[in-house]
C-alpha cells in the first residue's frame, strides 16, 4: 500500500510541477532556439553573441529541420507496399509449399533485398535514398523470415523472445556498416520488446539488456537522437518494471549505468534525469524486497546526484532530487512502522506529506534569504505538495478511512517535523526575516498549514472537524495567493489564488450536491454556478492584473 501511495502521490506532484513550472520555460527555450538564427541572419546579433546567449541557458543550436523529401516518402511507402505484397502472396499459398522450400524462399527474398539495398546505396549514383529504404525493408523481411521459420519448425510461443532477439541482433551490423538510421531505430525498438518478453517468459531479471544498450546501442547512436531516446526510455521502463518484480540489483545496475553516461556526456542531461528516476525505482524495489530494512545506502546516490545537479545547474533535476529524497523518507517511515508494528493509515500518510511540503517551502525561504540556487524550485515544490495534501484531506470520506488504524507514533513524528520547521522559522525571524508584507503573507499560509495538520493529527476521530479545518486552510491558501500576488505584482501567483478558490467552490459543490436525488438539478445548477463564477473571477482577474502592469 505504501509503495502505491508513494508512486501515485509523487507522479501527481511531478506532473503538476512539470506543467506549471517547467512547461512554460521549455516553450521559451524552444522559441529562443528558433529565433537566434533569424537574428543572426538579419545581423541583429553576431554568431558569437548567439553562442554566448545559448551558453547562458545551457542550450544547443537547433539544426534546421529538413523539408519533407517526396522521394524519401515515396521510397519508404513503396518499400512497405512491396513487403506487404510479398507477405500476402506467401501467406495465401503457404500451406502448399514444402517446408524446406519455404525456408529457402524466405531467406532468398531477404538476402536479395539486402543486396539490392547495398547496390543502390553505394554502387548506383543518385539512388541513395532508395538503397536505405531497401535496407530497412530487408531488416523487416528478416524479422518475418525468423517468425515464419519458427512457425514452420514449431518453436513454442513461450519462447517468442528468441525470435525477437534473432531479429534484432543480425540487423545491428546493417545499421552500423551501412550507416542506416532507420535500421538502428528499428533495432533499438526491438531490443526494448525483447527485454520485456525475456523477463516475462523466464520470470527473471534481464541483465543482458542494459549491457547491450550501454555497450552497443548507445555508443553507436552517435547523433541519432531518436534512437538514443528509445534506448534511454527502454532502460527507464525496465528500471520501473523492477519495482513490481523485486529486481533490486537490476534497477541499481541501470541507475549506475545511466549516471555514468551522464558523467561521460554531460551535454545530454536526459541521462541525469533518467538516472534520478531510476534510483527512485531502485529505492522502491529495495523496499519491496526488504521491507524491514531501511535503505540508508540510498543516501549515497542521492548525495551524488544532488551535487551534480547544483554543480551543473540542472534546474529541472532539482525537482526530481526533492521527490527522490521524500520518497526515501516515506519508505523509511513505513519500514520502521513495520519493524515496531505501527499502523500506516492513508490519512496520516497525507498529513505527513503536507508537513514535508511545508518543510521544503521553509527551506526555499531560507535559501532565498541566503541567495542560494534553486530557491524558487523549493518554494513551488513545497507549496504544491502541501496544497495537494490539504486538498485531499478536505474530503470527509478520505478522513473516515481507517478510523481505528491510527498510531500515536505519527503524531510524534509530525511533532518533530513541526518543531524543526518552527525552529527554522524562529531563527529566520531572529535574523531579520518576515519583516516585509509579502513575507508575512507567506508566514500566514505556512502557519495555517502547520496548525491544520496538527489539529487533524490530534483528533483523528473527529472527521467533521478535520474536514472543516482542511477546507479552511484551502481558503487561506487561496486568499494568501491573491493578496501575495497583488503585493509582489506577479500575475501567476495571483492567478493561482483564483484557481484555488474556484477549485474549492466547485469541489465542495460536487461533494455536497452529488447527494441530491434529482441529478438533473445538480448538473443544471452546477453548470450555471460554474459559468457565473468563471465569468466573474476572470473579469476580476484581468482587471487586477491590468492594475499590476501600471
Amino acid at each position: 500500500m505504501a509503495v502505491i501511495l508513494n508512486l501515485v502521490f509523487w507522479i501527481i506532484i511531478l506532473y503538476i510541477i512539470g506543467k506549471l513550472f517547467f512547461g512554460r520555460r521549455r516553450k521559451v527555450y524552444r522559441w529562443l532556439q528558433r529565433e537566434l538564427p533569424l537574428w543572426e541572419e538579419k545581423n541583429i546579433i553576431s554568431p558569437d553573441q548567439g553562442n554566448a546567449i545559448l551558453n547562458i541557458y545551457k542550450l544547443k543550436r537547433v539544426r534546421p529541420k529538413a523539408r519533407m523529401d517526396m522521394v524519401k516518402v515515396l521510397t519508404l511507402v513503396g518499400a512497405v507496399f512491396v513487403g506487404l505484397g510479398v507477405i500476402f502472396f506467401v501467406g495465401s499459398n503457404w500451406q502448399r509449399i514444402p517446408a524446406h522450400l519455404r525456408t529457402a524462399m524466405l531467406l532468398a527474398v531477404t538476402v536479395s533485398t539486402l543486396y539490392l539495398g547495398y547496390v543502390f546505396s553505394y554502387e548506383k549514383e543518385g539512388f541513395t535514398q532508395l538503397g536505405k529504404s531497401l535496407l530497412l525493408l530487408a531488416s523487416l523481411f528478416w524479422g518475418g523470415t525468423v517468425a515464419l521459420i519458427g512457425q514452420i519448425y514449431n518453436i513454442p510461443t513461450s519462447d517468442n523472445w528468441y525470435i525477437v532477439l534473432l531479429w534484432a541482433f543480425p540487423i545491428v551490423p546493417i545499421a552500423l556498416f551501412f550507416n542506416n538510421n532507420y535500421v538502428h531505430i528499428l533495432a533499438s525498438f526491438l531490443f526494448v520488446i525483447w527485454n520485456f518478453l525475456y523477463t516475462v517468459s523466464n520470470s527473471t531479471p534481464n541483465y543482458y539488456y542494459p549491457l547491450i544498450v550501454f555497450f552497443l546501442m548507445l555508443p553507436t547512436a552517435h547523433s541519432l537522437l531518436i534512437s538514443r531516446r528509445i534506448n534511454i526510455a527502454g532502460l527507464l521502463a525496465a528500471s520501473i518494471y523492477c519495482c513490481f518484480n523485486k529486481y533490486e540489483w537490476l534497477s541499481l545496475f541501470i541507475s549506475v549505468g545511466l549516471l555514468a553516461y551522464y558523467l561521460l556526456r554531460k551535454e545530454e542531461r536526459v541521462y541525469l534525469y533518467t538516472a534520478t528516476l531510476s534510483f527512485i525505482s531502485w529505492a522502491i524495489a529495495y523496499f519491496t524486497v526488504r521491507e524491514l530494512s531501511p535503505n540508508f545506502y540510498f543516501l549515497i546516490p542521492v548525495g551524488i546526484i544532488s551535487y551534480l545537479t547544483y554543480k551543473d545547474a540542472v534546474r529541472e533535476n532539482a525537482v526530481l532530487c526533492l521527490i527522490t529524497l521524500l520518497v526515501w523518507l516515506n519508505l523509511t517511515f513505513y519500514s520502521y512502522s513495520r519493524i515496531f508494528g505501527y499502523a500506516f493509515p492513508v490519512r496520516n500518510f497525507i498529513v505527513l506529506q503536507a508537513l514535508l511540503g511545508a518543510g521544503v517551502y521553509v527551506a526555499g525561504i531560507i535559501s532565498q534569504a541566503r541567495k542560494y540556487a534553486f530557491f524558487e524550485i523549493y518554494k513551488v515544490f513545497g507549496y504544491l505538495v502541501a496544497f495537494v495534501s490539504i486538498y485531499l484531506l478536505s474530503f470527509r470520506s478520505l478522513l473516515e478511512i481507517e478510523m481505528s488504524g491510527g498510531s500515536r507514533v505519527y503524531f510524534y513524528v509530525a511533532l518533530y517535523i513541526i518543531a524543526f520547521i518552527a525552529l527554522a522559522v524562529i531563527n529566520e525571524i531572529r535574523k531579520g526575516g518576515f519583516r516585509i508584507k509579502a513575507d508575512q503573507w507567506e508566514f500566514f499560509a505556512l502557519a495555517a498549514a502547520l496548525l491544520g495538520s496538527a489539529v487533524i493529527l490530534l483528533n483523528p476521530q473527529a472527521a467533521l472537524i478535520n474536514t472543516i479545518v482542511a477546507n479552511s486552510v484551502l481558503v487561506i491558501f487561496a486568499l494568501t495567493n491573491i493578496f501575495l500576488g497583488v503585493e509582489i505584482k506577479k500575475p501567476p501567483v495571483f492567478s493561482a489564488g483564483i484557481i484555488i478558490f474556484a477549485l474549492f467552490i466547485i469541489t465542495r459543490y460536487i461533494d455536497v450536491g452529488w447527494k441530491l436525488k434529482e441529478k438533473s438539478l445538480f448538473f443544471i445548477i452546477g453548470g450555471l454556478v460554474i459559468l457565473s463564477l468563471g465569468t466573474f473571477l476572470e473579469k476580476q482577474r484581468r482587471r487586477i492584473i491590468e492594475r499590476m502592469k501600471v
